[in-house]
């Protein structure tokens, strides 16, 4: 018995497929988007935008690494669930067909996140989009500046530390002197963060030099340190020193001029 696919030309079987599935016009994922910080206890969503083309949605799902997290499936009975996993608190009533809610986020919580996208039958067709996040425990303070004294002579060695404690990741240091960020290698003393038993990072970074008279400005020197974490935290930390025997220009110009005296009206130098 000679079937119906041998009779009918390849054609007419394509003219068939579309008038019973619709046009193949693909699934597409327009723009994934998940937040590339977030501070440590914050809210976050992550939205997954997408076009079904004439198809109809039977789910969207989404992952940490592989682990799915969440899944909203509009033909079921209970279209919205979640699954365990660690450091991902979904907010389950928030969620939605295009995004999810994750409250209270944590240092864990960083990672890679997929969107799964899958047309209903019976073609199911499959897209797959993704995005990184990472979560941030700022620091408990502002930079701290150790090591400073109050006034240098010239031609003294200036030894700081600047300090930025308790924070994942360990925060970035500047130094600057009068506003001129400190490039010279010489100038600076890098160190490893340190590991603080719950996990955070302390980053220290120390600045040495040898003062010279470009360093005082009107007999004033400016000390700043700078912390950033990616671009979501900004502190610093500043304090002035002041050459030692330093004399403003008022009283220099005095001290010039006090070899000249007046006398009777007539100018004479001092001395003769």
């Amino acid at each position: 018995m000679t079937s119906l696919a041998a009779l009918t030309p390849p054609c007419t079987l394509v003219l068939i497929f579309l008038l019973l599935f619709g046009s193949t016009k693909p699934l597409e994922i327009q723009e994934v988007e998940v937040p590339q910080y977030k501070v440590r206890g914050a809210r976050a969503e992550l939205k997954c935008r997408y076009h079904l083309g004439n198809a109809t949605l039977y789910s969207l799902k989404w992952y940490k690494g592989d682990r799915q997290f969440y899944q909203y499936i509009p033909a079921n009975n209970v279209t919205k669930n979640t699954f365990i996993v660690p450091g991902v608190n979904v907010d389950l009533k928030g969620s939605n067909a295009v995004s999810v809610i994750l409250r209270d986020v944590e240092l864990v919580t960083s990672g890679t996140y997929r969107c799964e996208v899958i047309t209903e039958a019976p073609l199911f067709h499959t897209k797959i989009g993704e995005g990184n996040m990472t979560v941030i425990d700022l620091p408990e303070s502002a930079p701290v500046l150790k090591g400073a004294k109050t006034s240098y002579q010239l031609g003294e060695r200036v030894t700081a530390n600047c300090t930025s404690p308790y924070s994942k990741p360990a925060a970035t240091l500047e130094w600057y002197i009068n506003d001129d960020l400190v490039t010279q290698p010489q100038y600076l003393r890098r160190y490893e963060p340190q590991k603080e038993p719950d996990g955070l990072e302390t980053a220290i970074l120390g600045l040495t030099f040898v003062t010279t008279r470009n360093h005082f400005p009107r007999g004033e020197m400016r000390l700043k340190c700078v912390a950033k974490i990616a671009t979501i935290y900004f502190q610093s930390q500043e304090t002035s020193v002041i050459e030692t025997g330093f004399l403003p220009h008022t009283h220099a110009e005095e001290s010039r001029h006090s070899d000249h005296f007046y006398f009777f009206g007539e100018w004479f130098g001092a001395w003769g």
